[in-house]
C-alpha cells in the first residue's frame, strides 16, 4: 500500500529566500518534487512529506551545501510548527511540554516522529522520519529545529551534553559546529540530542499561565484531528526501533495498547500487514544506509533487524536482485564526481 503523510506547508518557510541566495531556482526543484510553487506561502496547506524531503536534498545537490537544511532551520522559530507551538508552549515545565510537543506533532508533520528516552545519566530526544528516500537534510532540519526550541524552552545559555547526526561527517563541519556547538557528533546510530534528565524539571521560560486555559480549549477542539492510520503508527514505531530485534508484531501491538489480533484486523481493514510494513521500512532503511553510509554490512544488517549480515543479504538480494555490496558499489558509481552526493 502506497503512503503519503503530510506535512504543512510551513516545512519549506525560507526554501525561496535560501534557495536564490544559492543562485537557484525554488520553482523548478519543488515542481521537480511534484510540489506546489508557492507552497511555503500557504503554511497550513497539507504536502507529501517525501517531496518536501527530496526537494530538500535536490537543493542541497544543487547548491553544493552540505548544510542547506541546517540553513534552512535558521530561518524558523517555534511558531513555525502552528498548533503545535501554541500547545506545548505554555506548559509550567520542561518534560510536560516536551509531552505535549511530541503527542501533537502530526498536527505538522505526520511523519516526523521524537522520542524522550530516559535513564539515570541521559536524556535522549531522538528523531526519525517514517517516509520512503533520502531525508539527510531533513534529518539536519529536524534537529536543529528541536535544538532551537529547547534554547528557546530553557534559555540561550542552556547547552546539550552532545547533538548526534546519522550523517556521514561534512566536508566542512564549521557550520555544524557553529549552530550545534563543538559537541556535535556525525555518523551515529540517531539523529537527536542527548542532555542533562535534570533539564527536563526546569521550568519553561515561555510559559504563561494565563493562557493556559485556551491551551487546553485548543487541545480538546483538536483531538478530533488527530486520528491517524494505524500503518502510519506502526511505520513509525519500524523506523524509531527497528534495531530492536524485540520490534515484533506483539512488541508493536502492545506499544500500541492493543492485543496482536486487533493489531493485524485493523491492518487488513486498511489493506496491509504488519509484515509488509516490516519489509517497506527495511527496504527504505537498507537502501538509504547502503548508499548514504560508510556503515558495514554487519552493522546495517543489525540496523535493520536481521540476526546476521548473511540473513539480511539474502533478504536484500530477493528484494533488488543485486547483493548489498553490489548496490553499494552501483550507488558509489552514479555519484560520480561528487564527494558526498551518496550521503543526499
Amino acid at each position: 500500500m502506497s503512503h503519503h503523510a503530510s506535512v504543512r506547508g510551513a516545512a519549506l518557510t525560507g526554501f525561496r529566500a535560501l534557495c536564490r541566495s544559492y543562485g537557484l531556482d525554488s520553482a523548478a526543484i519543488l515542481r521537480e518534487a511534484a510540489l506546489p510553487v508557492r507552497a511555503e506561502d500557504e503554511p497550513d496547506r497539507r504536502v507529501p512529506v517525501a517531496a518536501v524531503n527530496l526537494a530538500l536534498e535536490r537543493a542541497a545537490e544543487l547548491s553544493g551545501a552540505e548544510d542547506f537544511g541546517l540553513r534552512l532551520a535558521e530561518l524558523r522559530g517555534f511558531s513555525n510548527l502552528g498548533p503545535v507551538t501554541v500547545l506545548a508552549r505554555d506548559e509550567p515545565d520542561m518534560r510536560s511540554a516536551l509531552d505535549v510537543f511530541i503527542a501533537y506533532l502530526p498536527l505538522h508533520n505526520e511523519a516526523l516522529d521524537i522520542r524522550l528516552s530516559l535513564d539515570a545519566d541521559v536524556a535522549i530526544l531522538s528523531c526519525s522520519i517514517a517516509a520512503p528516500g533520502a531525508k539527510t537534510q531533513a534529518l539536519d532540519v529536524a534537529v536543529a529545529m528541536l535544538n532551537r526550541i529547547l534554547r528557546q524552552l530553557l534559555g540561550g545559555a542552556w547547552e546539550p551534553q552532545m547533538i548526534c547526526l546519522e550523517r556521514l561527517a561534512p566536508v566542512r563541519a564549521l557550520h555544524f559546529q557553529r549552530v550545534f556547538g563543538r559537541r556535535v557528533q556525525f555518523v551515529q546510530d540517531f539523529s537527536g540530542i542527548v542532555f542533562d534528565p535534570a533539564d527536563l524539571a526546569r521550568p519553561n521560560l515561555l510559559a504563561d499561565v494565563t493562557l493556559r486555559p485556551y491551551t487546553a480549549g485548543l487541545r480538546e477542539s483538536l483531538k478530533t484531528q488527530r486520528g491517524e492510520p494505524l500503518a502510519t503508527s506502526v511505520r513509525r514505531l519500524l523506523y524509531a526501533m527497528l534495531s530492536n530485534r524485540r520490534c515484533t508484531a506483539p512488541f508493536v501491538a502492545q506499544q500500541l495498547g492493543m492485543s496482536r489480533r486487533t493489531l493485524d484486523r485493523r491492518l487488513v481493514g486498511e489493506g496491509t500487514s504488519f509484515l509488509a510494513l516490516l519489509d517497506e521500512v527495511r527496504r527504505d532503511i537498507a537502501r538509504g544506509q547502503i548508499e548514504g553510509s560508510r556503515r558495514s554490512m554487519a552493522q546495517i544488517a543489525d540496523m535493520t533487524g536481521f540476526s546476521s549480515p548473511a540473513a539480511f543479504s539474502t533478504w536484500f538480494a530477493a528484494r533488488f536482485h543485486l547483493s548489498p555490496r553490489q548496490w553499494r558499489t552501483r550507488a558509489q558509481t552514479e555519484a560520480g564526481m561528487n564527494p558526498w552526493a551518496s550521503a543526499v
